[in-house]
């Protein structure tokens, strides 16, 4: 119906806005406690722990910590086929809002510690 080039403008404009408030509060309430790539398309953020400061370095813990704190993420050990790294996390932007997501990453942040 000719519909889809104007919705899949709509959706990129969304999904690239979430992403970018994801990475702006990844950065912001994390800092050097994770690090990412800024993701130009997709659904997902795809971070890694660095255990900077002290802080909590196993994707699997900061799951259980973050479930405690009202959000929660996937791990990435289960993507791989082998050799996991477990400090990995798969964090979705897809289905919240910029708000949302930001208030997402402030608990996870709490979590962090």
């Amino acid at each position: 119906a000719g519909r889809m080039p104007a919705t899949l403008a709509h959706v990129r404009k969304v999904y690239g806005e979430r992403a970018l408030a994801m990475g702006n509060a990844l950065r912001k309430d994390l800092g050097d406690a994770i690090e990412f790539v800024q993701p130009q398309g997709g659904l997902f953020v795809w971070a890694r722990l660095t255990g900077a400061g002290g802080k909590l370095k196993d994707g699997a813990e900061l799951a259980q910590r973050a479930i405690e704190k009202g959000v929660a993420f996937v791990p990435g050990a289960p993507f791989y086929a082998s050799n996991p790294d477990l400090s990995t996390l798969r964090l979705s932007f897809a289905t919240a809002d910029v708000a949302k997501i930001e208030e997402g990453v402030g608990r996870l942040a709490q979590a962090v510690v």
